[in-house]
């Protein structure tokens, strides 16, 4: 069943072509890196990948981002424990965690990231919640 887009998040096309900024993607499943890499580059994002949270963090080291699409379930490292590197050492990184798991469940494991994302619910969906946090993020 899909969901309606919730009130806060944009349509894309409402800002599309207007974001440059740089996202990181970290899922350790290709498909999904490549898949949201190919999406966010053809709205003008500039996209880094990693596959792990050891590989996104020595991304995050060395480049600022402004949003990263964290992965929960990661073998290694869970998304967990990236999340709080990130909003320990980088602060104005606004986070969407993205996983199978329901949305509810999502905020139960992370608490307190930007936004939160079923990856059942679509990759319109998913361009509306980065919608938002690109126009919040100009405001």
């Amino acid at each position: 069943m899909k969901r309606a887009i919730d009130e806060d998040v944009l349509e894309w096309e409402e800002v599309v072509g207007v974001s440059s900024q740089k996202l990181l993607v970290v899922d350790d499943e290709a498909r999904f890196r490549q898949a949201y890499q190919t999406l966010f580059e053809g709205c003008g994002f500039q996209v880094s990948t990693a596959s792990n949270a050891t590989e996104a963090n020595e991304l995050l080291v060395r480049n600022r981002f402004d949003i990263v699409l964290l992965d929960i379930k990661m073998a290694e490292v869970d998304g967990a424990v990236l999340f709080g590197i990130i909003k320990t050492f980088h602060k104005d990184v606004k986070v969407v965690v993205s996983s199978v798991y329901s949305t509810d469940e999502q905020k139960e494991r992370i608490k307190g990231a930007d936004a939160y994302f079923d990856k059942s619910d679509g990759n319109t969906f998913l361009l509306g919640i980065i919608a938002s946090l690109v126009t919040k993020s100009k405001v």
